[in-house]
């Protein structure tokens, strides 16, 4: 994986060099409110982000995150995922988690438009799912800026809190993507030499 730069951001991808980061923010408690996130320990934490795939090429299968820094900082500011999953063929699932002192500033829209972007032309994924709570009115709007559709309810499709919740499915083609103008222009520094 490589680290991905937009305007204003560095996504870093997760390894077990910096898996620790990671794992620290996901101890947030006001990152739970719509999702349920991992309650591994650190050190199981890290043998799975060893576990996973490094590098994201057309056809594999895994687990992938970034942490999310402003350009130029080594603050975290949150992250991104991307789920490729074996059942099916050229689709995958994206997640972002941005901390509650940084959002409301465009920072999981830009963060998300350039993990789209990874999808669709570096995986070659021909479509990306996003799973979101309906009382997630953020994620929602941010969903419909980057002109995903719904694609229907998952009735207890996910546990928020040790309770079974509905999850509204949402989807992104990559034609769609394509044609919506919604790529980005990705500056000649942040492909490898």
């Amino acid at each position: 994986m490589r680290t991905i730069r937009t305007e204003r951001l560095r996504l870093v991808p997760v390894t077990v060099r910096n898996a620790g980061q990671l794992w620290a923010l996901m101890q947030q408690p006001d990152l739970r409110t719509y999702q349920d996130l991992p309650k591994a320990g650190l050190k199981a934490f890290g043998e799975m982000v060893a576990a996973r795939p490094r590098r994201l090429v057309p056809g594999v299968n895994g687990r992938f995150e970034w942490i999310v820094r402003m350009a130029g900082s080594r603050d975290a500011l949150g992250w991104i995922s991307l789920r490729i999953a074996e059942r099916e063929a050229g689709a995958g699932e994206i997640g972002y988690s941005i901390l509650r002192e940084h959002r409301r500033r465009g920072v999981a829209t830009e963060a998300v438009r350039a993990l789209l972007a990874e999808a669709f032309e570096v995986a070659k994924l021909s479509r990306v799912q996003a799973f979101c709570v309906p009382e997630n009115l953020a994620s929602l709007r941010l969903l419909d800026r980057l002109n995903f559709h719904s694609d229907g309810v998952m009735p207890h499709g996910a546990t928020v809190g040790g309770r079974p919740v509905d999850v509204l499915i949402h989807r992104l083609e990559r034609s769609r993507w394509l044609q919506s103008g919604k790529t980005i222009e990705m500056p000649a520094s942040a492909y490898p030499a």
